[in-house]
Protein backbone atom coordinates (compact mmCIF):
# COMPACT_ATOMS: atom_id res chain seq x y z
CA UNK A 1 0.00 0.00 0.00
CA UNK A 2 1.55 3.97 -0.62
CA UNK A 3 1.94 5.31 2.13
CA UNK A 4 2.70 9.24 2.02
CA UNK A 5 6.67 8.54 2.89
CA UNK A 6 6.47 7.09 -0.75
CA UNK A 7 4.74 10.31 -2.26
CA UNK A 8 7.26 12.15 -1.03
CA UNK A 9 10.13 10.54 -1.66
CA UNK A 10 9.34 10.26 -4.76
CA UNK A 11 8.37 13.95 -5.41
CA UNK A 12 11.23 14.91 -3.72
CA UNK A 13 9.42 16.89 -0.75
CA UNK A 14 9.12 16.55 2.75
CA UNK A 15 5.75 14.29 4.00
CA UNK A 16 4.70 17.64 5.51
CA UNK A 17 4.74 19.45 2.11
CA UNK A 18 2.25 16.69 0.94
CA UNK A 19 0.42 17.13 3.82
CA UNK A 20 -0.51 20.64 2.87
CA UNK A 21 -0.62 19.74 -0.70
CA UNK A 22 -3.56 17.25 0.02
CA UNK A 23 -5.33 19.85 2.31
CA UNK A 24 -5.05 23.14 0.31
CA UNK A 25 -2.79 24.64 3.15
CA UNK A 26 -1.31 28.31 1.49
CA UNK A 27 2.21 29.15 1.13
CA UNK A 28 3.11 26.25 -0.99
CA UNK A 29 4.38 27.03 -5.00
CA UNK A 30 2.36 26.09 -8.05
CA UNK A 31 5.39 23.90 -9.26
CA UNK A 32 5.10 21.98 -6.12
CA UNK A 33 1.83 21.55 -5.59
CA UNK A 34 1.69 20.02 -9.67
CA UNK A 35 4.80 17.69 -8.66
CA UNK A 36 2.98 16.37 -5.52
CA UNK A 37 -0.30 15.60 -7.19
CA UNK A 38 1.21 14.55 -10.15
CA UNK A 39 3.17 11.79 -8.21
CA UNK A 40 0.37 11.05 -5.76
CA UNK A 41 -1.55 9.83 -9.89
CA UNK A 42 1.30 8.25 -10.42
CA UNK A 43 1.67 5.80 -7.25
CA UNK A 44 -1.84 5.78 -6.47
CA UNK A 45 -2.27 7.18 -3.32
CA UNK A 46 -5.01 8.03 -1.24
CA UNK A 47 -4.83 10.10 0.94
CA UNK A 48 -6.11 9.39 4.36
CA UNK A 49 -9.87 9.88 4.55
CA UNK A 50 -10.66 11.55 8.14
CA UNK A 51 -13.89 11.37 10.02
CA UNK A 52 -15.39 14.93 8.46
CA UNK A 53 -14.74 13.24 5.17
CA UNK A 54 -17.04 10.34 5.43
CA UNK A 55 -19.08 12.87 6.68
CA UNK A 56 -19.40 15.24 3.46
CA UNK A 57 -20.53 14.62 -0.03
CA UNK A 58 -19.11 16.74 -2.39
CA UNK A 59 -20.52 17.99 -5.85
CA UNK A 60 -18.81 19.42 -8.87
CA UNK A 61 -21.37 21.11 -11.40
CA UNK A 62 -20.69 24.13 -14.03
CA UNK A 63 -22.15 26.96 -12.56
CA UNK A 64 -24.23 26.91 -9.34
CA UNK A 65 -26.58 30.00 -10.98
CA UNK A 66 -27.88 28.03 -13.28
CA UNK A 67 -31.40 26.48 -12.91
CA UNK A 68 -30.16 23.37 -14.49
CA UNK A 69 -27.61 22.90 -12.00
CA UNK A 70 -30.06 24.34 -8.53
CA UNK A 71 -32.00 21.26 -9.72
CA UNK A 72 -29.68 18.80 -9.68
CA UNK A 73 -27.80 19.84 -6.50
CA UNK A 74 -30.96 20.41 -4.41
CA UNK A 75 -31.38 16.30 -5.53
CA UNK A 76 -28.29 15.87 -4.01
CA UNK A 77 -28.77 18.05 -0.87
CA UNK A 78 -32.34 16.03 -0.55
CA UNK A 79 -30.29 12.47 0.08
CA UNK A 80 -27.23 13.96 1.88
CA UNK A 81 -29.75 15.32 4.66
CA UNK A 82 -31.57 12.12 4.30
CA UNK A 83 -27.72 10.53 5.52
CA UNK A 84 -26.92 13.18 8.13
CA UNK A 85 -24.21 14.48 5.55
CA UNK A 86 -23.01 18.02 4.59
CA UNK A 87 -22.73 18.81 1.41
CA UNK A 88 -19.53 20.42 0.03
CA UNK A 89 -19.99 22.73 -4.25
CA UNK A 90 -17.20 23.67 -6.39
CA UNK A 91 -17.95 24.89 -9.61
CA UNK A 92 -16.89 23.87 -12.83
CA UNK A 93 -17.07 27.04 -14.84
CA UNK A 94 -17.13 25.23 -17.97
CA UNK A 95 -13.26 25.14 -18.14
CA UNK A 96 -10.98 22.02 -18.10
CA UNK A 97 -8.48 23.18 -15.61
CA UNK A 98 -11.24 24.74 -13.28
CA UNK A 99 -12.88 21.33 -13.24
CA UNK A 100 -9.69 19.18 -12.41
CA UNK A 101 -8.64 21.89 -9.53
CA UNK A 102 -12.54 21.51 -8.55
CA UNK A 103 -12.53 17.97 -7.87
CA UNK A 104 -8.92 17.73 -6.68
CA UNK A 105 -10.21 19.52 -3.89
CA UNK A 106 -12.21 16.83 -3.27
CA UNK A 107 -9.41 14.46 -2.70
CA UNK A 108 -9.19 13.46 1.20
CA UNK A 109 -12.31 15.77 1.92
CA UNK A 110 -15.28 13.22 0.78
CA UNK A 111 -15.39 9.65 0.73
CA UNK A 112 -18.29 10.53 -1.70
CA UNK A 113 -18.59 12.60 -4.87
CA UNK A 114 -21.30 13.55 -7.62
CA UNK A 115 -19.16 15.29 -10.84
CA UNK A 116 -20.88 17.02 -13.95
CA UNK A 117 -18.07 17.35 -16.00
CA UNK A 118 -18.07 18.36 -19.24
CA UNK A 119 -14.68 19.15 -20.36
CA UNK A 120 -11.85 16.74 -18.68
CA UNK A 121 -11.28 13.56 -20.55
CA UNK A 122 -12.42 10.17 -19.82
CA UNK A 123 -8.63 9.28 -18.88
CA UNK A 124 -8.54 11.40 -16.22
CA UNK A 125 -11.97 11.06 -15.09
CA UNK A 126 -11.24 7.22 -14.65
CA UNK A 127 -8.00 8.39 -12.85
CA UNK A 128 -10.27 10.53 -10.19
CA UNK A 129 -12.90 7.35 -9.95
CA UNK A 130 -9.83 5.27 -8.17
CA UNK A 131 -8.80 8.28 -6.11
CA UNK A 132 -12.35 9.04 -4.84
CA UNK A 133 -14.22 5.89 -3.25
CA UNK A 134 -17.41 6.82 -3.91
CA UNK A 135 -17.22 9.06 -7.21
CA UNK A 136 -19.69 9.45 -9.46
CA UNK A 137 -20.80 10.79 -12.68
CA UNK A 138 -23.78 12.56 -13.98
CA UNK A 139 -24.53 13.04 -16.75
CA UNK A 140 -21.55 11.37 -18.20
CA UNK A 141 -21.29 7.90 -19.42
CA UNK A 142 -17.56 6.29 -19.66
CA UNK A 143 -17.62 2.19 -20.22
CA UNK A 144 -14.39 1.49 -18.31
CA UNK A 145 -16.12 2.84 -15.33
CA UNK A 146 -20.19 2.34 -16.15
CA UNK A 147 -21.05 1.54 -12.83
CA UNK A 148 -20.15 4.99 -11.20
CA UNK A 149 -22.25 6.68 -13.80
CA UNK A 150 -25.88 8.11 -14.11
CA UNK A 151 -26.60 9.42 -17.63
CA UNK A 152 -29.06 10.51 -19.59
CA UNK A 153 -29.58 9.43 -23.63
CA UNK A 154 -29.63 12.35 -25.21
CA UNK A 155 -29.69 10.90 -28.68
CA UNK A 156 -32.82 9.84 -27.88
CA UNK A 157 -33.85 13.13 -26.55
CA UNK A 158 -32.98 14.81 -29.85
CA UNK A 159 -35.15 12.21 -31.43
CA UNK A 160 -38.10 12.33 -29.76
CA UNK A 161 -38.30 16.15 -30.16
CA UNK A 162 -38.08 16.19 -33.71
CA UNK A 163 -40.36 13.27 -34.11
CA UNK A 164 -43.27 15.27 -32.10
CA UNK A 165 -42.82 18.08 -34.52
CA UNK A 166 -42.62 15.82 -37.80
CA UNK A 167 -46.08 14.14 -36.27
CA UNK A 168 -47.39 17.50 -36.23
CA UNK A 169 -47.03 17.92 -39.65
CA UNK A 170 -43.94 20.09 -39.61
CA UNK A 171 -40.82 19.81 -42.04
CA UNK A 172 -39.11 23.06 -42.26
CA UNK A 173 -37.32 22.81 -38.85
CA UNK A 174 -34.70 25.33 -37.35
CA UNK A 175 -32.43 23.84 -34.97
CA UNK A 176 -30.52 25.55 -32.64
CA UNK A 177 -27.84 23.89 -30.75
CA UNK A 178 -25.28 24.88 -27.83
CA UNK A 179 -21.85 26.36 -29.49
CA UNK A 180 -20.34 24.31 -26.50
CA UNK A 181 -18.31 21.39 -28.05
CA UNK A 182 -20.06 18.72 -26.02
CA UNK A 183 -21.22 15.05 -26.04
CA UNK A 184 -24.88 16.80 -24.69
CA UNK A 185 -24.80 19.22 -27.80
CA UNK A 186 -23.51 16.27 -30.21
CA UNK A 187 -25.56 13.69 -28.56
CA UNK A 188 -29.24 15.42 -29.42
CA UNK A 189 -28.18 16.95 -32.85
CA UNK A 190 -27.63 13.42 -34.03
CA UNK A 191 -31.14 12.63 -32.33
CA UNK A 192 -32.77 15.29 -35.10
CA UNK A 193 -30.67 14.05 -37.68
CA UNK A 194 -31.99 10.48 -37.23
CA UNK A 195 -35.72 11.72 -36.95
CA UNK A 196 -35.21 13.64 -39.96
CA UNK A 197 -33.71 10.60 -42.01
CA UNK A 198 -36.28 8.40 -40.32
CA UNK A 199 -38.90 10.55 -42.26
CA UNK A 200 -37.30 10.71 -45.41
CA UNK A 201 -36.20 14.83 -45.00
CA UNK A 202 -32.85 15.95 -46.09
CA UNK A 203 -31.00 18.20 -43.06
CA UNK A 204 -30.30 21.48 -44.69
CA UNK A 205 -27.58 22.79 -42.35
CA UNK A 206 -29.19 26.55 -43.59
CA UNK A 207 -31.91 25.53 -40.74
CA UNK A 208 -29.04 24.78 -37.77
CA UNK A 209 -27.37 27.25 -36.01
CA UNK A 210 -24.38 27.45 -32.85
CA UNK A 211 -25.32 29.57 -30.22
CA UNK A 212 -24.22 30.43 -26.76
CA UNK A 213 -27.01 28.06 -24.50
CA UNK A 214 -28.34 31.03 -22.82
CA UNK A 215 -31.77 33.33 -23.40
CA UNK A 216 -29.53 35.66 -25.25
CA UNK A 217 -28.28 32.76 -27.64
CA UNK A 218 -31.81 31.86 -28.25
CA UNK A 219 -33.03 35.21 -29.16
CA UNK A 220 -29.62 36.19 -31.54
CA UNK A 221 -29.88 32.44 -32.65
CA UNK A 222 -33.85 32.80 -34.16
CA UNK A 223 -32.54 36.17 -35.47
CA UNK A 224 -29.95 34.22 -37.69
CA UNK A 225 -32.20 31.82 -38.81
CA UNK A 226 -35.07 34.35 -39.66
CA UNK A 227 -32.39 36.42 -42.01
CA UNK A 228 -31.85 33.64 -43.93
CA UNK A 229 -35.25 34.06 -45.20
CA UNK A 230 -36.43 29.99 -45.38
CA UNK A 231 -39.73 28.67 -45.05
CA UNK A 232 -39.91 27.91 -41.39
CA UNK A 233 -42.68 26.44 -39.19
CA UNK A 234 -40.72 25.38 -36.10
CA UNK A 235 -37.83 25.42 -33.74
CA UNK A 236 -36.39 22.95 -31.79
CA UNK A 237 -33.26 24.58 -28.88
CA UNK A 238 -30.69 22.95 -27.01
CA UNK A 239 -32.15 23.72 -23.38
CA UNK A 240 -35.58 25.16 -22.08
CA UNK A 241 -33.29 28.98 -21.62
CA UNK A 242 -33.00 29.25 -25.45
CA UNK A 243 -36.25 28.57 -25.67
CA UNK A 244 -37.47 31.63 -23.79
CA UNK A 245 -34.58 33.87 -25.76
CA UNK A 246 -36.51 32.64 -29.25
CA UNK A 247 -40.40 33.38 -27.78
CA UNK A 248 -38.73 36.60 -27.31
CA UNK A 249 -36.94 36.69 -30.51
CA UNK A 250 -40.17 35.89 -32.42
CA UNK A 251 -42.16 38.62 -30.27
CA UNK A 252 -39.53 41.17 -31.38
CA UNK A 253 -39.90 40.32 -35.16
CA UNK A 254 -43.97 40.24 -34.68
CA UNK A 255 -44.27 36.34 -35.14
CA UNK A 256 -46.61 34.35 -32.66
CA UNK A 257 -45.51 30.75 -31.15
CA UNK A 258 -47.47 28.49 -31.91
CA UNK A 259 -49.67 29.95 -35.01
CA UNK A 260 -47.01 31.32 -37.10
CA UNK A 261 -43.57 29.24 -35.68
CA UNK A 262 -44.02 26.52 -33.01
CA UNK A 263 -41.22 26.18 -30.35
CA UNK A 264 -39.65 22.99 -27.73
CA UNK A 265 -36.96 23.08 -25.87
CA UNK A 266 -35.05 20.54 -23.88
CA UNK A 267 -34.85 20.14 -19.96
CA UNK A 268 -38.60 20.44 -18.56
CA UNK A 269 -37.07 23.24 -15.68
CA UNK A 270 -39.56 25.28 -14.04
CA UNK A 271 -39.86 27.77 -16.09
CA UNK A 272 -40.93 26.15 -19.38
CA UNK A 273 -44.62 25.63 -17.35
CA UNK A 274 -44.47 29.72 -16.73
CA UNK A 275 -43.66 30.71 -20.39
CA UNK A 276 -46.09 31.91 -22.78
CA UNK A 277 -46.81 29.88 -24.48
CA UNK A 278 -46.46 26.89 -21.87
CA UNK A 279 -43.30 25.38 -23.62
CA UNK A 280 -43.38 22.13 -24.79
CA UNK A 281 -40.03 20.51 -23.93
CA UNK A 282 -38.15 17.38 -23.70
CA UNK A 283 -38.05 16.54 -19.87
CA UNK A 284 -34.38 15.73 -18.33
CA UNK A 285 -35.01 13.98 -14.94
CA UNK A 286 -32.05 16.00 -13.50
CA UNK A 287 -33.44 15.94 -9.87
CA UNK A 288 -34.11 12.06 -9.73
CA UNK A 289 -30.47 11.45 -11.27
CA UNK A 290 -29.27 13.37 -8.66
CA UNK A 291 -30.92 11.53 -5.79
CA UNK A 292 -29.99 8.40 -7.56
CA UNK A 293 -26.25 9.60 -8.56
CA UNK A 294 -26.01 10.28 -4.50
CA UNK A 295 -27.22 7.05 -3.28
CA UNK A 296 -25.03 5.81 -5.24
CA UNK A 297 -22.11 7.66 -4.23
CA UNK A 298 -22.69 7.22 -0.95
CA UNK A 299 -23.32 3.53 -1.55
CA UNK A 300 -20.03 2.65 -3.02
CA UNK A 301 -18.15 4.43 -0.70
CA UNK A 302 -19.57 1.89 1.79
CA UNK A 303 -16.44 -0.71 2.31
CA UNK A 304 -19.34 -3.49 3.19
CA UNK A 305 -21.22 -2.57 0.19
CA UNK A 306 -23.12 -4.74 -2.36
CA UNK A 307 -23.08 -4.62 -5.76
CA UNK A 308 -24.09 -1.17 -7.13
CA UNK A 309 -24.30 0.16 -10.86
CA UNK A 310 -25.15 2.68 -12.75
CA UNK A 311 -27.83 3.45 -15.43
CA UNK A 312 -28.48 5.20 -18.65
CA UNK A 313 -31.99 6.94 -18.12
CA UNK A 314 -34.37 7.80 -20.76
CA UNK A 315 -36.35 11.14 -21.45
CA UNK A 316 -39.71 11.99 -22.18
CA UNK A 317 -41.56 14.39 -24.32
CA UNK A 318 -43.74 16.84 -22.40
CA UNK A 319 -46.58 18.28 -24.53
CA UNK A 320 -47.96 21.78 -23.63
CA UNK A 321 -48.86 24.72 -25.61
CA UNK A 322 -45.86 25.99 -28.01
CA UNK A 323 -46.29 23.40 -30.57
CA UNK A 324 -49.46 23.02 -33.18
CA UNK A 325 -49.63 22.13 -36.95
CA UNK A 326 -47.79 23.98 -39.20
CA UNK A 327 -49.98 27.13 -40.69
CA UNK A 328 -48.96 26.64 -44.50
CA UNK A 329 -50.67 30.07 -45.38
CA UNK A 330 -48.46 32.03 -42.60
CA UNK A 331 -44.54 30.31 -43.26
CA UNK A 332 -41.84 32.70 -42.55
CA UNK A 333 -40.04 33.44 -45.88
Amino acid sequence: MVSIKDVAREANVSTATVSRVVNRSPNTSNEVVQRVWQTIRKLGYRPVIGRQSATTIGAVVSDVSEPFFGQMLKGIDQVARNHNKQLLIHNGHYSEPTEHQAIERLIGHCESAIVHSKWLSDETLIDFASQIPGLVLINRYIEPIAERCIALDNVQGGYIATRHLLNKGHQQIGYLCSDQFIDDAQDRLKGHHKAMAEAGIPVDERYIAACPPTEDGGRLGVYDLLAKGLPLTAIITYNDIMAAGVLFGLQENGLHCPQDISVVGYDDLVIARYLHPKLSTVRYPIAIMAEQAARLAISLSDKNRGKVTGQIMMPTFVERSSVQAPNLYQQTG
